[in-house]
């Protein structure tokens, strides 16, 4: 088809800078930051229009990117994410998960700060991401639940990842390495600044 693939990552995880927050802004984090730096990515590469895909929080980002720059994006698909409109009332994570979602429940956990806390070296890396890619201890526990967060008490005794490989949960762990978890975890943390920021467009997409 003669398609061009570039595959950048997200503020905080890989490559990135990862600024930390505080001291810097969440905004740093925003769907608005994240889509202006596609918009730059594509002028960089001297393109006006692209077709956007994304899997997750990056599944989120390409309806904003298309929200915020409509002229760049010819098609979108979005993995794991079904889209979600703009509001004009502001609905704070908790609120969300104590009334309508408690499978987010997990969400306050990890923009709790207590994660990164807990999980710095490389050995804790590695089997922190085994939790979340659906590793059990020797008695058949979890790491990880939706309901609850991330099981702490419970990482020591996990074993590999059914999932993944060796080999690419040594690429995985090194790439949070560099960084730590903090980065990645922020995107947790960005409920109140991206409803503030995309107020201009409300009254547009919502009826």
């Amino acid at each position: 088809m003669g398609l061009r693939v570039v595959c950048p990552d997200l503020m905080g995880f890989g490559g990135t800078d990862a600024p930390p927050v505080p001291p810097e802004s969440i905004s740093l984090y925003s769907f608005k930051r994240a889509a202006e730096d596609m918009k730059e990515l594509a002028n960089q590469l001297g393109t006006s229009r692209v077709i956007l895909g994304g899997h997750d929080w990056g599944g989120a980002v390409v309806y904003r990117i298309a929200m915020w720059f409509p002229d760049l994006v010819s098609y979108l698909f979005s993995i794991c994410t079904p889209f979600f409109s703009v509001s004009k009332e502001h609905v704070p994570l908790r609120k969300l998960v104590d009334t309508v979602l408690p499978n987010f429940r997990y969400q306050l956990h990890l923009a709790s700060g207590d994660i990164e806390k807990a999980i710095t070296s490389k050995e804790q890396i590695r089997t922190f991401l085994s939790a979340m890619y659906g590793a059990r201890g020797p008695g058949g526990e979890y790491g990880f639940s939706v309901n609850k967060g991330v099981m702490l008490e419970n990482l020591p005794n996990l074993g590999a990842s059914p999932l993944l490989n060796e080999g690419e949960m040594d690429y995985y762990v090194d790439q949070y390495l560099k960084n730590g978890i903090h980065g990645s975890l922020n995107w947790y943390r960005t409920r109140e600044i991206n409803f503030q920021e995309e107020l201009q467009h409300a009254c547009t997409l919502v009826a």
